[in-house]
């Protein structure tokens, strides 16, 4: 299973937790100034992606994710000069809420209806169990979704969208350090059990001479899982990994783990984003050194024809 292959990529951070105007810009890594938007950007616990991509005369786009907030989300795509519209195709990583939070009134903005590829298990209602208590479940409804002018478009095994996007399918796992967070839950039937995040799928652009772009949401079947299976998949060299990778609530010790696989796959550029966490985010940059860049709200990484390689 193979996308066609295209001469650039762009990936634009719509919504993250961070954002930091001063940071500097690189070759692959364009960041966004003071004053540089028609509003402030805002940042929050959510997560969504714009992804363009350019060959020859032919263009796509595909929205990944649709924050925690549809008042972040909407704001900040008015802000970057991008109209609901704009957006000709959308994928949902996962069924969390931080991820779906802005999808029906995203949906509502646009003059059309929009495709959503969705893993099937996205649907039933999630929540998470701590010390601290229960929290959840949250849902994603089907109902209010279509009525907004969502399609859904159910997909769990590999498959290709518009040409140019790869949907990983479900995921497999093949790592020994890298398993299921114990406080998450799913709600199937009448039962509540532990949710392994068979929901949980990746999209991959393959550019040109280059190898594969990996975007994931959260990460929760493993981001060295992922980054494998992609390649597996493709029997391309991993050019860049983008997403939340989940590291906050992991031991130091999977994290070096996480980290060191990531090295030996030869990864070009990693950029963690949203649940990655903090120290683990620090832990990957001393690490990863010219490989690693910081995820802020607004940034565009871009790859290929136009930029140099990573």
């Amino acid at each position: 299973m193979r996308p066609e292959a295209v001469d650039r990529v762009k990936v634009r951070i719509l919504v993250d937790n961070y954002y930091d105007v001063l940071l500097p810009s690189t070759a692959n890594v364009k960041r966004v100034g003071p004053g540089e938007t028609k509003k402030p950007l805002m940042a929050g616990h959510g997560y969504a992606l714009f992804v363009e991509v350019f060959k020859g005369d032919s263009y796509a786009n595909l929205l990944v994710d649709f924050s925690h907030s549809p008042v972040v989300l909407l704001h900040n795509m008015e802000s970057l000069g991008i109209s609901p519209d704009d957006v000709q195709t959308a994928f949902l990583t996962h069924g969390h809420y931080d991820h779906f939070g802005g999808l029906v009134e995203f949906a509502r903005r646009r003059s059309k209806p929009i495709s959503v590829y969705v893993h099937p298990d996205a649907f039933y209602p999630k929540l998470v169990v701590t010390p601290k208590g229960r929290r959840g479940p949250w849902q994603l409804d089907r109902k209010a979704c279509e009525e907004a002018g969502v399609v859904f478009v159910e997909e769990n095994m590999p498959s290709v969208v518009n040409r140019f996007f790869l949907v990983s399918g479900e995921i497999e796992r093949t790592t020994d350090f890298e398993r299921p967070w114990p406080a998450a839950r799913v709600i199937k039937g009448d039962r509540e059990v532990q949710d392994y995040f068979v929901d949980e799928q990746a999209v991959g652009v393959l550019v040109k001479d280059m190898g594969l772009v990996v975007i994931s949401g959260c990460s929760h079947p493993g981001i060295v899982n992922i980054v494998r299976h992609m390649r597996n998949i493709t029997q391309e060299r991993i050019l860049c990994v983008i997403g939340g990778f989940h590291w906050s609530i992991l031991p130091e010790d999977v994290v070096e783990k996480s980290i060191d696989a990531l090295m030996e796959l030869d990864v070009g550029l990693v950029v963690p984003c949203h649940c990655t966490g903090f120290y683990p985010t620090c832990m990957a940059s001393r690490k990863l050194g010219e490989r690693f860049a910081v995820s802020s709200v607004g940034t565009v990484i871009e790859l290929g024809s136009g930029g140099d390689d990573a």
